[in-house]
């Protein structure tokens, strides 16, 4: 059971994997550098890529860390922009000299009912027409498919653009390293050189998509 629940909500639920990494600063000077970059200035011009598309960051205090969302500035409107459709928590705890920061993104609660509505309206006018139940059903299944489809791929975009912020906003930190969990795990990542070009080369990627 607990195996089930485990890979229903990786799929349905968290949308990007877990990062932990080590910054050497205490947790409220790691959480005071992700606030201030939220906060585009002339002191932090080197996180000006952040912000293309009209893209805001928003975050708020936790007593664990922090949770941080995003959205972007959409063209057919004036002062129109995209659904939160996902929140990052960052957990910060004392390590060492340091600050061990593990991130989990999760598509949010408002946004994942946000899938079911216009499939439901549309289902509801469908069950009614003159085809054939067989084709029904395959349209009906295809509308869900899509929705979530478009959903999930929206929430795990934001997903991406949110721990690239979280990165960008403290490599100018020497990374430290974390003890007992493995450098070499796919959980676990650090802010050396390597890694920010292997990041920055999967984040353009993600964006031309």
């Amino acid at each position: 059971m607990r195996g089930i629940r485990s890979f229903l909500l990786q799929r349905l639920w968290y949308v990007h994997p877990v990062l932990v990494f080590t910054v050497p600063l205490p947790p409220a000077a790691c959480l005071r550098a992700v606030m201030e970059a939220t906060r585009p200035n002339q002191n932090l011009l080197h996180l000006r890529n952040l912000f293309t598309d009209g893209r805001r960051y928003y975050v708020d205090p936790l007593p664990v860390g922090f949770r941080l969302t995003t959205n972007s500035a959409l063209p057919w409107g004036k002062g129109v922009r995209s659904a939160l459709a996902a929140s990052l928590v960052g957990e910060l705890s004392p390590h060492g000299e340091g600050t061990r920061l593990c991130l989990r993104v999760r598509m949010r609660w408002f946004y994942f009912f946000d899938i079911f509505p216009i499939p439901l309206f549309l289902s509801a006018i469908l069950v009614f027409a003159p085809w054939s139940r067989l084709f029904i059903t395959l349209f009906i299944i295809a509308l869900f498919t899509l929705s979530w489809t478009f959903h999930r791929l929206t929430a795990s975009l934001q997903a991406t653009d949110m721990v690239f912020f979280v990165q960008k906003a403290l490599e100018e930190f020497a990374p430290g390293e974390v003890t007992g969990l493995g450098v070499g795990s796919p959980e676990v990542v650090t802010l050396d050189e390597e890694f920010r070009r292997e990041w920055e080369r999967y984040y353009e990627e993600r964006r031309r998509e």
